[in-house]
Parts: C-alpha cells; sequence; structure tokens
C-alpha cells in the first residue's frame, strides 16, 4: 500500500526513534564545516514541515529521485542536542531555485516545496523527505565562484542551517557521491574553488537505494557558544 505524505510524516519521529540517542562513550565529533549561505535563501516564511515533495497532502508529486534524509545533531562530545532547528533549502530536480533572483532559464517545479524545517527529537535525530536536486550553471555574480572555463555547473547540494540555544548557529552544505558528478560540475569548499573530487568528505553523504528511494544520512556537530 503506498505511504501518503502525511503517513510519512507522523511516521518520522517514531522512525526515528530506532536510532541510537549517542555515540560511544568518551567519543569525539568533529565539528561540521560551515559554508557559505549562497544567493537563494528562501525570501518567504519558513513555515514549513519536513517533506519537501509535495506542497499539499494528497496533491500532486515533485519531479526527481525521492530521497529519504536523516541525520542526527550533536555537540563536540557526540551527545545528542534535542530540539535543533534544521531547516533546508535546495533547487528543482530542473537545477531551479524558487527565488526571484535564480537567472537559471529552467522550468520551476510546482509540486515541489523547495524548503523545509524540523526539530530533532529527544535523541537529537531529524527527518526530510526531498528530491536529489539538478546541478546549475555557474554565475559569479550570485554565487561568488568564478568559472574555470565554459559550461560548468555547481554540482546537486543541499543547503542547511541549524540553530540550538547554547550552540554557534552553522550554515552549510551536503553533497551526493561525487562519482555521480562530472567534469563540468564545481564545488566551493570551505577554502576555495575545486573540482567535486575535492569536496570536503565529510559533507558528502552516499545514499543507498531502498525499494526506489534514496536513503542518507547527514550527521552534525554544533560548536558551543563560548
Amino acid at each position: 500500500m503506498a505511504i501518503t505524505r502525511r503517513d510519512w510524516i507522523k511516521g518520522s519521529l517514531a522512525a526515528l526513534g530506532t536510532f541510537s540517542g549517542a555515540k560511544a562513550l568518551g567519543a569525539i565529533c568533529g565539528i561540521t564545516h560551515a559554508q557559505g549561505e549562497g544567493p537563494y535563501y528562501p525570501e518567504r516564511d519558513l513555515n514549513r514541515d519536513n517533506d519537501l515533495t509535495q506542497i499539499l497532502p494528497g496533491g500532486a508529486s515533485a519531479k526527481g529521485q525521492v530521497l529519504d534524509l536523516t541525520g542526527q545533531v550533536t555537540n563536540a562530545q557526540c551527545r545528542p542536542i534535542a530540539g535543533a532547528l534544521v531547516e533546508i533549502w535546495q533547487a528543482a530536480a530542473s537545477g531551479k531555485y524558487n527565488h526571484s533572483q535564480d537567472p537559471n532559464p529552467l522550468p520551476a517545479d510546482p509540486n515541489f516545496q523547495y524548503w523545509g524545517r524540523t526539530r530533532t527529537d529527544a535523541n537529537g535525530n531529524y527527518r526530510f523527505r526531498s528530491i536529489i536536486p539538478g546541478h546549475y550553471p555557474l554565475d559569479p555574480r550570485l554565487t561568488g565562484i568564478e568559472p574555470t572555463g565554459p559550461g560548468q555547473y555547481r554540482p546537486p547540494h543541499i543547503h542547511f542551517k541549524v540553530h540550538a540555544p547554547g550552540f554557534q548557529s552553522l550554515t552549510t552544505q551536503m553533497y551526493f557521491d561525487p562519482k555521480s558528478y562530472d567534469d563540468a560540475d564545481l564545488a566551493k569548499t570551505v577554502s576555495d574553488l575545486n573540482r567535486w573530487e575535492n569536496v570536503d568528505p565529510t559533507l558528502t553523504v552516499l545514499f543507498a537505494d531502498t525499494g526506489g528511494i534514496r536513503v542518507g544520512s547527514f550527521d552534525i556537530t554544533l560548536r558551543q557558544t563560548p
């Protein structure tokens, strides 16, 4: 039987409850690398849910390969952070953002939510349903990245913002398996512009195919406020 949007959202916390609430005793978690916010942070209210694949329950679904994206938000001692606000935003499967400043001529997807938000549960876990975004042409006026040649693109990625009381807010980006990128795709790392193979590995998630849905986990570690 097909799982509806409402069933999926209601089942999110139940599924997350099966995850491990803490890592090994005495473990040290490295602080997640920050990356730029980019030019397409949502212009409208972020009062959205954690399922980006539909605008309304029972409505048409977004185009693209569906993702089940989970993860855990922790501190540097790998202890879970409950109640952290996790925001994501991304392009549609075409590579188009829902933003007035996006010059990409490819079509927007009226059935894709484009951004979402959720809070971590008692074990620091979060969950989103989305799609793999498309890559998009580099425009240095908007991205701040200068192409090194013609026909170059930003690789598929998902933007994250995470906030929690007592911790420094984090803005970063999550990338996909570098083997899925081609030579035209570029990525901006913490320090400079590099080919996709040089993307910081801690920001890359390898998604597995499970029944036609790509499943992966992106853990995030926040720095405590001094």
